[in-house]
């Protein structure tokens, strides 16, 4: 089991975007002192409640400070980017970081995001694909052409090279049924956020990803199968409600910037809806049962435990820095996870690993 962190990099009232920005770099390199695997960046444009417009550039800054953690993206949103520069980007910062570089990718959902950028909302699902296909020649091939409804291009080379031989891995952001069965058939990776998502579709769409995996001849024990989830990890009931409303504070800005229903593809305006709503009925004992991991660290790893047994998850990725949670009571909640969550799993982990296989014991 790896355990990775997460920050979306808002600014909280009375907060600066220097701030953010110089304590994040702070918190990522205590993550790699403590132990933690990975660490994620999301990607957001013009509103506070992401600042960081460049998660390939500020992992430059966190590849710097750090030494074994992996620099990952959740997500880069595709259609914002031109392809061939973020391929050369990914790959320099492959090339600084040693190898350490995982790239989650999404299409984006922000209406003020595709405005801001000139890219109709409606060419998503297009450039999406596109750059997608894109991204991977550039940074597996020493030379491609490419020719789409969008992007063309005949006998080109993006430099640096990658560090990671066939470029660094790419994960996709999924959440629908579809999408998990889709990238299962292909063998793509993939890395969700399901929140508020009861158990049991999870295990559903889980079990499609799986079972198309197996169908197609994939081999899932070789893939990483991350899943993130806002924690807060400690003891006492008042630490625990902080956390829990900081979590509810969150989902409710998120129901600010999801699409309306003139803004959204047509398709997805029922399911945009749904969610707004969702938010907007929204409780603190909802979001503290079902709105992330809170409790004992006891507690939060017998829920890590029981997705690892219903959905099959081997990365686990902690939303420690939950937005307007006491920075001081996040770093606590971040150091208990590190001190007695972490240590449970690797003891485990070591303990699987002398157990002798069959084919050992039978020589």
């Amino acid at each position: 089991m790896k355990f990775g962190i997460m920050n979306l990099f808002p600014v909280a009232d009375g907060a600066s975007d220097h701030q953010v920005l110089r304590e994040t770099l702070e918190e990522i390199q205590l993550a790699d002192e403590l132990g933690f695997d990975s660490v994620w960046l999301a990607e957001h444009h013009f509103s506070k409640y992401g600042i960081l417009g460049s998660p390939v550039n500020f992992g430059m800054a966190v590849a710097e400070r750090t030494r074994r953690i992996t620099i990952g993206t959740a997500v880069l949103v595709l259609p914002l980017h031109h392809p061939l520069r973020l391929a050369e980007d990914i790959a320099a910062l492959d090339v600084l970081s040693g190898g350490r570089v995982s790239i989650g990718v999404g299409r984006g959902y922000q209406p003020a995001e595709f405005a801001g950028f000139g890219v109709p909302l409606e060419e998503s699902k297009q450039r999406y694909q596109e750059t997608l296909e894109i991204l991977r020649l550039a940074l597996s091939q020493e030379n491609f052409s490419y020719h789409g409804e969008i992007f063309h291009y005949d006998n080109v080379t993006t430099y640096p090279r990658p560090f990671t031989p066939g470029g660094p891995p790419i994960l996709q952001g999924t959440v629908s049924p579809d999408s998990f069965r889709e990238r299962g058939a292909l063998g793509e990776s993939i890395i969700t956020s399901p929140n508020f998502t009861p158990l049991g579709i999870m295990q559903k769409n889980f079990d499609l990803y799986r079972q198309s995996m197996r169908e197609n001849g994939f081999d899932l024990s070789t893939y990483d199968l991350p899943f993130m989830q806002q924690v807060w990890c400690g003891d006492g009931d008042e630490g625990l409600r902080a956390a829990a409303q900081a979590a509810m504070n969150y989902y409710k800005s998120v129901g600010k910037v999801i699409p309306g229903s003139e803004d959204a593809i047509a398709k997805e305006r029922a399911y945009y809806a749904a969610v707004a709503k969702n938010i907007e009925l929204l409780t603190l004992e909802q979001t503290l049962t079902h709105g992330g991991n809170f409790g004992s660290a006891q507690r939060v790893i017998e829920t890590i435990e029981m997705l690892r047994e219903q959905l099959g998850i081997n990365h686990y990725i902690g939303w420690l820095r939950i937005p307007s949670l006491d920075r001081a009571a996040a770093l606590r909640s971040m150091e208990e996870f590190a001190d007695k969550v972490i240590p449970h799993f690797r003891a485990q982990d070591r303990a699987a690993e002398r157990v002798p296989t069959a084919e050992a014991v039978l020589g």
